[in-house]
C-alpha cells in the first residue's frame, strides 16, 4: 500500500468523521431547540401562575375585583393597584406576542395565548386600562390588542359569590342523589 492509498483512505475516514460530526451536531441543535421551548413554556406558566397568586393577595384582591368589574366604588388606591396589575399582564402579553413572532412559539401555544386573551378582553376595566396605557407598546402588539377587544364585548358583572353558591348548591344536589 502506497502512501497515496493511505492518504485517500485517510481523507475518506476524515469525511465520515465530518459527516457524523455533523449528524451529531443537528442533533443537539434540535434538541437544545426542543429545551429552549420547554424553557419558555415554563417561564409562561411561572409567569401566569404569579399573576394568579398576586390578583389572590388580600393586599390586592378587592382592587382586581373591583377593576375588572368597573366598579363604581373603587377607591384611588385600587385603581392604582389595578393600574400596575394590568401593566404587568399587558407586559405579559406582548411577550407571549413577540416569543411567537420570533419562531420561539409554535402555533398551538400562540393559539392558547390568544383564547386566554380573549377571556380577559370582556373585561370592562382591563379594557379601559388598556387604552389608557395603549401607547406604551409597540404598534404592532397594539393592533393585535386593539383587535381582539374589537372581537369581544365587555362583560357584565352580576353577583358572582350568589352564582357561585347556586352552582355549588347544584353540585352537592347532584352528589346527594348519588
Amino acid at each position: 500500500m502506497s502512501l497515496v492509498d493511505l492518504a485517500s483512505i485517510g481523507s475518506f475516514v476524515s469525511g465520515i468523521a465530518v459527516l457524523v460530526s455533523l449528524v451529531y451536531l443537528g442533533l443537539q441543535v434540535r434538541q437544545a431547540k426542543r429545551h429552549q421551548q420547554a424553557a419558555i413554556r415554563q417561564g409562561r406558566a411561572d409567569r401566569i401562575v404569579m399573576m394568579c397568586f398576586s390578583g389572590g393577595d388580600p393586599a390586592v384582591a378587592d382592587a382586581v375585583a373591583k377593576g375588572y368589574a368597573g366598579a363604581d366604588d373603587i377607591t384611588e388606591t385600587q385603581l392604582i393597584q389595578f393600574h400596575y396589575i394590568c401593566r404587568g399582564i399587558f407586559y405579559h402579553f406582548e411577550e407571549e406576542f413577540f416569543q411567537h413572532k420570533e419562531g420561539l412559539a409554535n402555533d398551538a401555544y400562540y393559539e392558547s395565548f390568544l383564547k386566554g386573551t380573549k377571556l380577559m378582553a370582556c373585561e370592562p376595566g382591563l379594557r379601559v386600562q388598556w387604552r389608557q396605557q395603549r401607547a406604551g407598546f409597540v404598534p404592532e402588539f397594539a393592533a393585535v390588542m386593539d383587535k381582539l377587544l374589537a372581537q369581544t364585548q365587555p362583560r357584565l358583572h352580576s353577583d358572582a359569590l350568589a352564582q357561585w353558591k347556586a352552582a355549588i348548591a347544584a353540585e352537592k344536589a347532584v352528589g346527594a342523589d348519588v
